[in-house]
Order: structure tokens, then sequence, then C-alpha cells
């Protein structure tokens, strides 16, 4: 439309020049007074055209500078709402990179927990679920917890995440373990035994994400089950320092990298929920 208006502009000045060297000498007070409101007319709709492409540049401008503001990656505090009760199973992702910043070692429906940052899942039954932990979440100050201990923090938000030497999934509350007996709610206390046997369940990761970016795993070496012997929660563990996958990672741990989230999401079958 912009350039429509200035090829007016352009052509009504031309047709002008055509005028007035038609006439030349002979042209009488009418035809003078015709060429003049023409070029007047001329200059109007070109100030018009020169408005119009000044208005779309501000309003261009504007828009972009509201679209860099909605595309920013790091997240505040009002980004992030811990969820701490849940109808299923607690099901989060547990983290440490290189440094053993971004650490997130407690489910949010843990009672007393001290290190739960994360943005966990409701497993309520069968189905696909996804546990993440974000700037937002890593960095909140919980008015109960409080902040995070182990984060470096630039400003409000957290310094990115270098490597790996914990990633698991934890789901509380599912397994009857044999060897821890507790006698309190399963999906909150680990001790207590849940009602599923690790064999007879079916979990597999789909996706791991950093950045929103796919990160490549070899799923044939992830191990599944009630891997630790002090609670009863069913074990996702996808690269543990102290694990098995220490000495044949599923994942090229240290070169993973991110500075706004890191998503894992599984399929579980099984659960009669």
């Amino acid at each position: 439309m912009k350039a429509k208006k200035i090829l007016a502009a352009v052509t009504a000045l031309s047709l002008t020049t055509v005028v007035f060297a038609s006439c030349g000498d002979s042209a009488d007070s009418s035809s003078s007074t015709a060429a003049v409101t023409t070029t007047t007319t001329t200059a109007a709709t070109t100030t018009t055209a020169a408005t119009t492409t000044t208005a779309a540049a501000e309003s261009a401008a504007d828009s972009a500078a509201t679209d860099s503001s909605a595309g920013s990656t790091k997240g505040s505090d009002s980004d992030y709402t811990p969820v701490k009760t849940f109808k299923g199973y607690d099901a989060f992702l547990m983290f440490g990179d290189g440094e053993w910043l971004w650490g997130n070692w407690e489910g949010q429906g843990e009672p007393d927990a001290t290190q739960a940052f994360g943005v966990d899942a409701d497993i309520t039954g069968d189905g696909e679920y996804t546990v993440s932990i974000t700037n937002a979440s890593i960095a909140y100050d919980d008015p109960d917890e409080g902040i995070n201990p182990q984060i470096a923090l630039d400003g409000d938000y957290a310094v990115g995440a270098q490597g790996c030497v914990v990633m698991c999934v934890d789901i509380i509350g599912l397994l009857n373990g044999e060897k821890l007996k507790g006698t309190g709610d399963p999906k909150t206390d680990k001790e207590t035994p849940g009602k599923y046997n690790a064999d007879d369940l079916k979990v597999e990761v789909k996706s791991i994400k950093a950045d929103g970016q796919e990160v490549a795993f070899d799923k044939a070496k992830i191990k599944y089950g009630n891997i630790e012997d002090n609670n009863n929660c069913y074990r996702i563990e996808i690269y543990n320092d102290y694990g098995d996958t220490a000495k044949d990672s599923p994942i090229d741990k240290d070169n993973l990298a991110f500075e706004d989230s890191l998503e894992i999401t599984f399929s579980i079958e099984g659960l009669s929920e």
C-alpha cells in the first residue's frame, strides 16, 4: 500500500512536468492555476505517504520490542507456582549439573521438603507425562523452603547449567519394596511400600529436551525400577555419577548445556487408577 502511494506521487509529479512542457509561454492564467493546483495536490500526497511510512516504521519498532520481550527465554518468579498436592503420585526430575548446581533433589509433594524446585507431574494413571526444571523454578524463592542453595545467580536468574552429575526421574509412593516396611502414606513416606511391582510396569523415556531442543540418548542404556535400597520410589536413571549409568551413559553428559529448561517426557503403563 505504501509503495502504491509513493508511486502515485511520482506519477503525479511526472504529469505536472508534462503540463508545463505542453503549455509553454502560451499558457493562460487558468492553465497556470491548474498546474499549481496539481503540484499542491502532489505535495500533499507525498507528505501523506511519508507520514504513513513513518507511522508504519514506528509501529514495526513497537511490535519488534514487544516480540523481543515475549520471546525472552528466562522466566521470573511470577512464571512459576509450585504445586504441592497430588491426586496420584508425585514424579519429579532429580538433577544436578557438572558443578552440582541447578540442584533439585526432592519432590514437591514430600513433607518438609527443602530441596524441591521442579515442575513435577501428577501420575494419576497410564499415560505420558513430563517433568522439568526451569530457570524460574530453580531460582524460585520459596516462602517455606527459601532460595535454592544450589544455584549461581545472575541478578534474578540462575546461571545456565553445564554438564550433569545426576539426571533421574523418581515417582514417589509407587513400589511395594521388599526391604522397607514403613507404615505411613507411601505417597509422602518413601519407606512405606506402595502397591506395584516394578516388573509389572512398562515405563519408557520418550524425549529429553534442553531449552526445547532434543537431547540425543541411547534408550537401551537407561535403567528402570526400584534402584535404591533406601526408598520405594520407581526410578528412571538416565545418568548418575554413583549408579550403573556412570559406567555406560545413555547421554553425552559432559556436553549437556541449557539456560532455561530441562524436561523429560516418559510413558507409563500398568497402573490400575
